[in-house]
Formats: structure tokens, C-alpha cells, sequence
């Protein structure tokens, strides 16, 4: 890979010494000249931004002493302004270096898989990401410089026939057509099957037609040899010519969203896993632990027989001791393995959870629940929001010290929103931003493509909401 930036003026903000010193190194082979200026922490990395066109990239730690996560980047894409953002980031934080893609992040490089090359593609085409934005803003009379030079796909086409006008560089090495292959074609012709329906109508839906998608979708593409490319789209109007066109900007999307599929699959079998063992515990218990337990309990009533009045009190205390132990044995299986859910879906099996946390603890709690919107999740579903839930009052009763809850479950906007309140001591800020805080809970909400938030509220207590797409096939409770 050539050099095609002989200087970079960068600022580090990282407050590791070694994953510094060793991303030092790796900037020095790979450019000529290299000005480096390091915050360790987010206040220095603020001061050092009072001036930011003295940088052309800026490289960020997800996991700063004084900031992290998602309010760091927040505040440092604010901040920077429209200086390209790339994250550093560990394993353990990739799930989330994915979703700061939302927020404006440029690019997330994994720390351990850093290698001279890797980042300095990164660093290569956040800049000229950047300079494309920048061009496209500043003036028309730039348009040619910007369109060629650009690392990413552009395509100019006319929005009726949707025939290709001009094409870029980077489309044609990577598409593998020559230009005037290209122009040739339609733009339909780079998309695979139906995705250029999809891709029409869905600009349509949205009557954003001529302007930038914003709806994060991803399309599939084909390449002259057949193979496929995930993509995500910008398109905008533009003058070609004197003629109102459209321009399309795409962006290569496959590897993120294999890696997204991967970590998904991940989270499955690891629920997977946990419900196997759940259903293997309850059969030990059920099958081993309470027959005993039973037969304990009849040979002891034939024991108590033959002592006739001799200590009584001790017989009547250890039969009682016999009842408690089946019950509880009873009880676990039953939180386990929830019949309600299993013969009546998701409300019977919530309102029966919510019925015996009452009877257990001192807990109230009131309920809202929509009978309406669990029809459209299948049996998987409903047991994962089951889990979600139950895990929601698991934490309630192990650190809230709270007295009331409420559990309301309504249909908002194609979706199944949940929030589940309750007036305890809240969540100290230490758990909150941990990353690992609720993985359980996280790692549910994600199999089903939904949404999770945790916070506390102002009157005291915390308050956990979560959001679940609701499919337009309804399951019927036979397949229960």
C-alpha cells in the first residue's frame, strides 16, 4: 500500500502508555511525518480541541478515568465538530463500537488486531470521507476533483430512467466495470434481485426521494464477477450538466454486518445454553430431588406411627421441614420451567411471576399489561421477554430495597414497549456505565432486534425500558 498522506496531524486520546507507545510506532512506519498530540483524558482531549484544524483525524479510547462509552462519544463527535472520529476498541466493547457507528463515528479499529497497515486504511479513508463531506458542502465547482478522488462508490444517475450518467474510480475498481461498461448500464443493474425495488420504494415510504437516507438499511449489490456487497446508501440531488439527477454514495458494509450476524448467533446459542440448562436443572430437581424428598415424607409418617406420643414436637418440626423442602423444590422448578407461559403465552405466565413475587416479599406490584401484542411474538420470544423480565425483578429484589413496582407492557409505534419501574435506592453510576452491567438482559433484547435502557429517575428508583419490532405474522397459542 502506497503512501498517499506523507503528514498526518493527529490527536491520540488514549491513556494507556503501552497501547500508545505501540500505536506510535505503527503511525511512524506508515507516514512520512507524523505530529502526534496525546490526551489521556477526556478534559485534555476537550483543550486540545479548542483547535482543531490542527488535526486531520482524531483517535479515541472507549475507556477514559474521566469519561466512557456512549457519553464519550457523544460529547467527543460534538466537540470534534466534522473532524473524522475513529474508536479504539477492545472485545469486550465491540458490540457497542458497532452502534457508535450511529452516532457519527468514522471507523472502530479492534486493539488487538491493530496492525501499520489496518490503520492507516482507517486513518486514509476517514480523511477523505471527511473531505468529501467537506467538498460536497463547500461548492459545486469542486464536484469533479471530489467525485474522482473519492475512496467510496459514486454513481450519478437520472431519476426516471435511472441510467448511470458518470461513475467514479472507486466504484469501478471495486465493481469491477469499466467506466464506459458503466455507462452502458441502468443503476438497477448493481443491485441483486429485488433490492432495487426495495431500495425505490423505501425512499418512497419515507418521501425522501433525491435526498440522503437516513434509515440505516442495508442493500445487497453485485460486482461484475457475481459476488455480493452489504451496502448502505446515501443518495442526494444534484445538478449534472443541468439536468436534476441523483448522486449515490455507498458504503461496504459486508464485514460489520457479518460480524454483527456472528455476534448475534453468539448471543443465541448462548441463551441457547442457559434455557437447556435451565430445563436439565428443573428436571433434576422435579425427577430426583422431590421424589426423594416425597419418599422421605412416607417413610417418615410410618416412622412417626410406631413412636406413637414419644417427642412429638420433634416428629411435627421435621415433618413441617419435609413440606418446606418439597415446596421449595416445587417453587424453583416453577420459576425455571413457567407453566403459565408454556400453556397460555406471555401475560398468563407474567401475571402468574408477578402473583407469586407478591406472596414471597413485602413487594407490590402493579401492572398494565396489553393483551393485544403478544399474538405476534412466537414461543422464543415470549420466553425471552419472560427471562427479561424476571430478570428485571431479580435485580429489584436482590439490590432496590424497593416496596413498589409497576410493569406495563403497551403497543407503541409498530412496537412492544415494556417499562418496568420501582420506588428502590437506584443504580449507582459505577454499574450504569459499565459495559458488562445487565448482559444477560442485553444479550436477550438483541436477539429479538429490540431496544434497552436503563436509568434512574429523578423521584428516586430506576426505571428499565425496552422496545421490540413487532412482526406482522401473528402465532397462534396452539403452538404452545
Amino acid at each position: 500500500m502506497q503512501n498517499q498522506t506523507k503528514q498526518l496531524n493527529v490527536l491520540v486520546v488514549e491513556d494507556n502508555s503501552g497501547d500508545f507507545l505501540l500505536l506510535e510506532e505503527y503511525l511512524r512506519e506508515r507516514f512520512d511525518t507524523v505530529n502526534i498530540t496525546r490526551a489521556i483524558t477526556f478534559k485534555e482531549a476537550v483543550l486540545a480541541l479548542h483547535t482543531p484544524h490542527l488535526f486531520q483525524v482524531v483517535l479515541l479510547d472507549l475507556s477514559l478515568p474521566d469519561k466512557n462509552g456512549e457519553a464519550l462519544v457523544k460529547e467527543m463527535r460534538t466537540i470534534a465538530g466534522d473532524l473524522p472520529v475513529i474508536v479504539l476498541t477492545g472485545y469486550a466493547d465491540i458490540e457497542f463500537s458497532i452502534t457508535s457507528l450511529s452516532f457519527g463515528i468514522a471507523d472502530y479499529l479492534l486493539k488487538d488486531d491493530l496492525q501499520p497497515d489496518s490503520i492507516y486504511k482507517s486513518i486514509i479513508y476517514a480523511i477523505e470521507r471527511h473531505k468529501v463531506v467537506r467538498l460536497l458542502q463547500e461548492s459545486e465547482k469542486k464536484y469533479s476533483n471530489l467525485f474522482q478522488l473519492s475512496p467510496q462508490p459514486m454513481w450519478v444517475y437520472h431519476p426516471q430512467t435511472f441510467k448511470i450518467l458518470e461513475v467514479n474510480k472507486a466504484a469501478e475498481q471495486i465493481y469491477g466495470y469499466s467506466r464506459d461498461q458503466f455507462l452502458a448500464l441502468q443503476i438497477a443493474d448493481i443491485f441483486l434481485g429485488n433490492e432495487f425495488s426495495k431500495f425505490v420504494s423505501e425512499n418512497d415510504a419515507n418521501n425522501q426521494a433525491l435526498q440522503h437516507n437516513r434509515t440505516p438499511i442495508v442493500y445487497q449489490h453485485v460486482q461484475q464477477n457475481g459476488d455480493k456487497l452489504l451496502v448502505n446508501i446515501l443518495t442526494s440531488a444534484i445538478d449534472y450538466n443541468g439536468v436534476p439527477c441523483v448522486l449515490m454514495v455507498v458504503h461496504d458494509v459486508t464485514e460489520q454486518t457479518f460480524l454483527k450476524r456472528s455476534l448475534e448467533e453468539a448471543y443465541a446459542n448462548i441463551v441457547s445454553i442457559e434455557e437447556h440448562e435451565r430445563e436439565r436443572f428443573a428436571a433434576d430437581i422435579h425427577d430426583g430431588l422431590t421424589q426423594n424428598l416425597i419418599a422421605l415424607k412416607v417413610y417418615f409418617s410410618f416412622l412417626q406411627k410406631c413412636m406413637e406420643n414419644e417427642n412429638n414436637t420433634i416428629t411435627e418440626n421435621i415433618v413441617d421441614l419435609i413440606e418446606k423442602s418439597i415446596q421449595d423444590c416445587k417453587d424453583i422448578v416453577r420459576n425455571i420451567r413457567p407453566k403459565a407461559l408454556i400453556d397460555n403465552g406471555l401475560v398468563a405466565g407474567l401475571t402468574s411471576l408477578v402473583q407469586q413475587i407478591s406472596e414471597a416479599n413485602t413487594l407490590q406490584v402493579h401492572t398494565d399489561l396489553d393483551l393485544s401484542v403478544e399474538q405476534y411474538f412466537d414461543f422464543n420470544a415470549q420466553l425471552n421477554i419472560y427471562r427479561i423480565i424476571q430478570e428485571c425483578f431479580n435485580n429489584l429484589l436482590k439490590h432496590a430495597k424497593a416496596t413498589t413496582a409497576v410493569l406495563a407492557i403497551t403497543r407503541e409505534a409498530g412496537q412492544m414497549k415494556i417499562v418496568f419501574t420501582d420506588n428502590g435506592m437506584g443504580i449507582s453510576k459505577e454499574v450504569l456505565s459499565r459495559q458488562s452491567s445487565f448482559l444477560s438482559i442485553k444479550r436477550r433484547t438483541a436477539l429479538l432486534n429490540g431496544q434497552f435502557q436503563v436509568q434512574n429517575r429523578p423521584e428516586g428508583g430506576a426505571v428499565f425500558t425496552l422496545f421490540f419490532p413487532i412482526k406482522t405474522i401473528t402465532h397462534s397459542m396452539r403452538a404452545f
